[in-house]
C-alpha cells in the first residue's frame, strides 16, 4: 500500500512538472519567442509551425533569415524551401538580417528574386555566400546597391572568373558602414577609371578580396572621406592594376594575398594608425620591381607598421636590385612601432633581418623605436 502510495505521488509530480515547464513556454510572450527563433537557422525556426496552433505563424514574424545549402539534401529542395518562404512571411515586417549560403549550383532567378524582396523590406544587414565555379555566366541583378537601409553588405563569390559578377559604376547606399566584397569587378563609368564607393557617405569599412577591373576600366579608385579601415587582399584570378587612394580619414590598411596593385594616394593619409602587409609582391605580373617599397613611400605616416617576414624577404630581393639604387627608401616621420612577423613558409635569418630593419628606418627621424 505504502509503495502504491508513493508511485502515485511521483506520477503526480512528474505530471505537475510538466505542466510547469509547457507553462513557462507558453507564458512567454510572441517577441521573446521570436527573438529566440532568430537565433535558429530559418529551415528549423519554419519547423516550429507543427508544435501547436499558437506557433503555426509565428515565423512568418522573423526579422532574420538564414538560408544555408548544407542543410538540404540537394539545391533542388533548398529552392523550393527558399521560395516558399519568401511567398508565406509577412511582408509588412521588416527584414533586418538576411543570410544566404549556397554551395551548390546557384539559381540566378532566386538569388535575384531574394535581392529585391531585401530591398523591399529595408533590410539592413545581407550577407551572401555563392559557389561560381562552374558557371561560365551569371545573370546579376543589382537590385542591393540602391538600398537605402542597408549598413552591412557582404558578397562572396567562389568563381576562377572575377568577371562573372560585374558591379554597377555606382553604388547607392547612403546608410552602408561595412562593405566586404570577393570576387566582383568594378566597372568604369563615364571615364577610363571604376569610382564605385564615393557616394557611400558613411562607410567606414571596406574589405576587397580578390576583385578585378571589369572590361574597359584602367584602375580602381578609391574615393570616400569617412572611411576609416581598409583591406585589400589579392589574387592570382584578379590580376593587378592601379588603385588610386582619397581617403583622408583612414586610419588602418591591410594588405594581403598574391597582391601586385600599384598604390598611390592623393592625400597624405595623415591619420594613418597602424599598417599590416602580408604578401608576398610575386613578380608573375610587369612593372611589379620594388612594389612593396612604393606603398611603404605612400604610407609614410604610418604610426605601427606590421611586416611579415615575406614581405621582408621580397623587400630584400628588391634592395639587391640595380633599379633600386635610383630609389629613397621611405621615410616613416610618425613611426612609433615597428612589428616584424615571422612565418613558417617564409624564415629568415638575424642577419636579414636586421639588413631590412636597417634599410627600413635609415630615412626616418626617429631611428630608435619600439
Amino acid at each position: 500500500m505504502l509503495k502504491m502510495t508513493t508511485d502515485k505521488r511521483q506520477q503526480k509530480r512528474s505530471r505537475s512538472d510538466r505542466e510547469e515547464e509547457r507553462d513557462r513556454l507558453s507564458e512567454l510572450p510572441d517577441c521573446v519567442v521570436l527573438h529566440i527563433m532568430e537565433f535558429m537557422d530559418t529551415k528549423y525556426a519554419v519547423q516550429t509551425c507543427v508544435l501547436s496552433k499558437r506557433w503555426k505563424d509565428l515565423w512568418k514574424r522573423l526579422t532574420y533569415l538564414g538560408f544555408n545549402t548544407t542543410l538540404f539534401k540537394n539545391v533542388v529542395k533548398f529552392n523550393k524551401f527558399v521560395s516558399r518562404v519568401l511567398s508565406g512571411r509577412d511582408g509588412s515586417v521588416s527584414l533586418l538580417n538576411l543570410e544566404f549560403t549556397c554551395r551548390g549550383m546557384a539559381e540566378p532567378k532566386l538569388f535575384n528574386r531574394l535581392m529585391k524582396y531585401a530591398v523591399l523590406h529595408n533590410v539592413q544587414q545581407f550577407t551572401v555566400s555563392l559557389n561560381l565555379s562552374f558557371r561560365q555566366s551569371f545573370e546579376f541583378r543589382p537590385y542591393i546597391f540602391s538600398c537605402e537601409s542597408l549598413t552591412f553588405l557582404k558578397l562572396s563569390f567562389n568563381s576562377f572568373d572575377t568577371s562573372i559578377v560585374a558591379l554597377p559604376g555606382s553604388l547607392n547606399m547612403p546608410a552602408l558602414k561595412s562593405l566586404q566584397l570577393e570576387a566582383v569587378s568594378f566597372t568604369a563609368r563615364d571615364n577610363d577609371y571604376a569610382e564605385p564607393f564615393s557616394t557611400c557617405n558613411v562607410l567606414n569599412t571596406l574589405i576587397l578580396d580578390g576583385c578585378s577591373l571589369h572590361k574597359d576600366a584602367k584602375f580602381l579608385s578609391i574615393s570616400n572621406s569617412s572611411l576609416s579601415s581598409l583591406t585589400i587582399s589579392g589574387s592570382f584570378e584578379g590580376g593587378a592594376y592601379k588603385i588610386a587612394l582619397s581617403t583622408p580619414n583612414l586610419s588602418s590598411l591591410t594588405v594581403t594575398g598574391h597582391n601586385n596593385h600599384t598604390i598611390s594616394s592623393a592625400c597624405n593619409l595623415s591619420f594613418l594608425e597602424e599598417v599590416t602587409i602580408d604578401t608576398l609582391g610575386y613578380t608573375l605580373f610587369p612593372n611589379t620591381d620594388l612594389l612593396i617599397i612604393s606603398w611603404l613611400q605612400v604610407l609614410t605616416n604610418v604610426k605601427i607598421l606590421r611586416l611579415y617576414s615575406g614581405t621582408l624577404l621580397t623587400i630584400l630581393r628588391d634592395i639587391s636590385n640595380p633599379v633600386s639604387v635610383s630609389t629613397q627608401p621611405p621615410c616613416f616621420v610618425q613611426l612609433k612601432s615597428l612589428i616584424l612577423a615571422n612565418q613558417p613558409s617564409a624564415d629568415i635569418s638575424f642577419e636579414q633581418l636586421k639588413r631590412a630593419v636597417e634599410y627600413l628606418l635609415q630615412n626616418s627621424p626617429q631611428r630608435r623605436i619600439d
